[in-house]
């Protein structure tokens, strides 16, 4: 007999301790939660009143934030530089001469014709002297004319360079293009290269060359004859001038005045000598015979009066032969820079007599001689 088998009960399953089923209610209630939330509040006023720095800077950089939005939001925003219209530039006269002697000039200038009578506009003048930084030296309104004149303005020694410019609310404008002045009070020196003192002139004019300040203007007269030449220096101040001279003594009177209008003199004197010409007349031969022709060539020397071989001078030849019917021959040269004249020519067949040969010589500054050799033929 088999044994029973007795069936054994499952156990019923065991729960978490601590676990509840069914509907679960809040772990505090209300009245803790409000009484929670007050201690809360508490603690943080508790906070904010021990810590009074921190709030005053809180609330302060609030104040700063809100003030300056609105000082940006009130204020009116001035206009910059580059939004007002700067005049227009006026223009300065260009001095026809730069130099001048006088301490103080009349500047002249236009402006433009918008400008011209326009309030509350004003021309100001600066001047720079040599190296130095430009300086106001004046400043007058504007006129109801474009044209413009800045009286007695200053100058300083040397050279000046002056400028323009126009002012209004919207400020100054660029300056003009430079003009410049110079002035210079010192007298030019004058220095006779020559004649020498008391030198003896033997012609009708002397050429008198020296050396000056460039550009001036150079004269001379003569007292004797009351006779003035005038001349200009170059670019180095050399000047020559030739001027009329009387018999005997002269005396003369060299003045040059500088282009600032500065004069200074020198007194020379010459003696016109007796202005005598040397002249010598000679042929190749003076002895023909009268049966044949004979070439022949006729010379002309001339002197000056201090001997010296005279350029330039007019010899008139003429040749004269016996014998009817037979033409003189007559020829007209100039002296080379040796003072020489040269005629050479043919004398035909003719008769036995007396011949000659004449010259006659002119000069500009000398007057003029002749002289005469006889011929002979056999």
């Amino acid at each position: 007999m088999q044994p029973s088998r007795v069936k054994s009960r499952p156990a019923p399953p065991t729960r978490p301790a601590g676990r509840r089923t069914g509907p679960q209610t809040s772990a505090l209630p209300w009245a803790a939660k409000a009484g929670l939330a007050i201690v809360v509040v508490a603690f943080g006023l508790m906070v904010l009143f021990n810590a009074p720095g921190v709030v005053g800077a809180f609330l302060g950089g609030i104040g700063h934030a809100v003030g300056g939005v609105v000082d940006k939001l009130s204020q009116t925003a001035a206009p910059s530089p580059t939004d007002l219209l700067l005049p227009p530039a006026p223009s300065l006269t260009v001095p026809s001469q730069p130099y001048t002697n006088q301490p103080t000039l009349d500047l002249t200038g236009t402006i433009p014709n918008s400008v011209a009578g326009q309030p509350g506009y004003s021309i100001r003048i600066y001047r720079k002297v040599g190296t130095a930084a430009p300086a106001k030296v004046a400043e007058i309104p504007v006129g109801s004319s474009p044209t413009f004149i800045v009286p007695a303005v200053a100058l300083a020694a040397g050279s000046d360079a002056f400028t323009a410019t126009l002012v209004s609310v919207g400020g100054e404008s660029p300056p003009s293009v430079a003009v410049t002045y110079i002035l210079d009070q010192s007298k030019p020196k004058i220095v006779i290269g020559s004649p020498a003192k008391n030198a003896v002139i033997n012609g009708a004019t002397v050429t008198i060359t020296g050396q000056t300040q460039a550009g001036s203007a150079v004269s001379a007269r003569n007292a004797a004859n009351g006779v003035t030449a005038v001349a200009t220096a170059d670019n180095s101040g050399a000047f020559s001038v030739v001027l009329a001279l009387s018999g005997g003594l002269n005396g003369i009177s060299v003045t040059a005045t500088d282009p600032a209008g500065n004069s200074s003199a020198v007194l020379i004197s010459v003696q016109r000598g007796s202005g005598k010409l040397t002249i010598k007349l000679a042929a190749s031969g003076y002895r023909f015979s009268a049966r044949k022709s004979n070439p022949i060539t006729m010379t002309m020397l001339v002197l000056d009066p201090n001997g010296t071989p005279l350029s330039g001078a007019s010899v008139t030849f003429t040749l004269s032969v016996p014998g009817n019917g037979i033409p003189t021959v007559t020829k007209t040269l100039t002296t080379n820079s040796s003072g020489m004249a040269a005629f050479k020519t043919t004398i035909p067949m003719t008769v036995a007599g007396k011949g000659e040969i004449g010259a006659l010589v002119q000069t500009t500054d000398y007057g003029q001689l002749t002289t005469q050799v006889p011929l002979t033929f056999n």
